[in-house]
């Protein structure tokens, strides 16, 4: 008789059970906080360790949702403070690779010396459809994926949340990028223009706008990027008005909402 098909978590638990401890770089995004929790219940959660690193172009949203997450899994959290690496300072378009390359490198030393020579990170199979230069950088540093190991997507990954117990909060949280993907390739960088775009995507969030992308051309051009659904709540809702002046406020000249909608990756210039 033919056995059951393993369940994605049956997958990823016999990817997980012989690595006995591991770290993992937890961003606080919904991928790496499930592959988390599923190591701590695997594992345990004295054998697993997050590693976050805090940059200017991490949501602050996001490093919030990372401690919280520790705390309630009871696992250890070191957040290691970085600054942007020289190398990406002008938002070229191999920032990915160049900037996972950087932050990656410090954080399995930082794993190694706090003993866990393994460091895993929440890439799955929906990222092999995008323009992801960053996973060269990772397959360079011997950065272990469980869920591409396992065979999971995004679905799957909401689905364990789940039966993982998890709040709404992180099964149901869209697929965020860190912030450099608002911006422009080929242009400076600076810590103000990134907390520009936080503010104005946190402000979004806040209205319901849950799956916004605040791109900025130039200094002062904001163009908004919503889901379909989305888009008909900015109109019933008559959102307009407030979110034009809040971003006045925060700085935006030109604030414009895309017609065509949220775009993933729409940013990306492969080189």
């Amino acid at each position: 008789m033919t056995p059951p098909p393993q369940t994605p978590f049956e997958r990823l638990r016999s990817v997980l059970l012989p690595r006995e401890r591991i770290a993992v770089a937890l961003s606080g995004g919904l991928d790496s906080s499930v592959l988390l929790a599923a190591a701590a219940k695997v594992l345990g959660p004295d054998r697993c360790l997050a590693l976050t690193a805090q940059t200017p172009y991490v949501m602050e949203e996001e490093m919030r949702d990372s401690t919280e997450l520790c705390l309630s899994l009871k696992v250890r959290q070191e957040k290691l403070t970085l600054p942007i690496p020289a190398s990406i300072t002008d938002n070229p378009p191999l920032r990915c690779y160049l900037c996972k390359h950087a932050l990656f490198s410090a954080l399995k030393t930082r794993a190694g010396e706090t003993g866990f020579p393994l460091l895993a990170d929440g890439s799955n199979t929906d990222d092999l459809g995008d323009y992801r230069p960053g996973r060269k950088a990772l397959q360079e540093l011997g950065i272990l994926t469980p869920f591409l190991e396992a065979a999971m997507g995004k679905a799957d990954i909401r689905q364990l949340a789940r039966e993982l117990g998890l709040p709404e909060s992180v099964s149901g949280k869209p697929a965020y990028a860190c912030l450099l993907t608002r911006l422009e390739h080929n242009r400076h960088v600076t810590e103000a223009m990134l907390r520009r775009v936080d503010m104005a995507e946190t402000f979004l969030r806040s209205l319901g706008l849950k799956g916004c992308r605040v791109r900025v051309h130039g200094d002062d051009l904001a163009r908004i990027e919503l889901p379909e659904t989305e888009r008909r709540l900015f109109r019933d809702a008559e959102l307009a008005g407030p979110v034009a002046h809040r971003l006045r406020e925060l700085g935006f000249r030109h604030i414009t909402l895309d017609l065509e909608g949220y775009s993933r990756g729409s940013m990306n210039e492969p080189s």
